[in-house]
């Protein structure tokens, strides 16, 4: 599955404009059409449902910010940029939560953590990855049962070409 272009629709026309505040990248200026929606929350943050989607500096890495909590962002990575051979298949009951017709509706991202310490290694959760609907504005993470999914696999955040 390859994910769509991060662009929202031409056709979302939202005149309503948000402030979304976020202690890591300061003030986010946002349409309300661009605002993500998870109904479950993400695992460990339940009550966090409202985020936005930022292109960081690199091609291949975002910022989701929480709406809902100005210090929680995560650095997410385009896993299919990173690991080449990654896939994921969107179980059908998932697909229908993210109301997404066809498998070119989803974007999937992978939750990045940076090390605490300098001789670590950034990691990629590539066995809970996020999926977004961005035409729906919807986002839920997933669970993956395999094992060749990784939940802390080594990522080299300079190598997205």
């Amino acid at each position: 599955m390859t994910p769509p272009a991060l662009q929202m629709p031409a056709a979302v026309v939202h005149t309503a404009v948000l402030t979304v505040a976020s202690d890591l990248l300061g003030p986010l200026t946002v349409r309300a059409g661009e605002m993500l929606r998870f109904p479950a929350g993400i695992f460990g943050f339940p009550d966090c449902r409202r985020f936005v989607l930022v292109p960081a500096e690199q091609a291949g890495l975002y910022w989701l910010q929480s709406a809902d909590h100005a210090p929680l962002a995560f650095l997410l990575a385009d896993p299919f940029v990173f690991f080449k051979g990654y896939t994921v298949e969107l179980p059908p009951a998932d697909a229908a939560l993210l109301d997404a017709a066809r498998g070119s509706d989803v974007a999937v991202f992978a939750i990045v953590t940076l090390p605490r310490a300098r001789d670590e290694a950034p990691t990629a959760n590539l066995r809970g990855p996020l999926a977004f609907n961005l035409r729906a504005g919807l986002g839920r993470q997933l669970a993956l049962d395999r094992a060749e999914h990784d939940l802390r696999r080594p990522i080299e955040l300079g190598a997205a070409g």
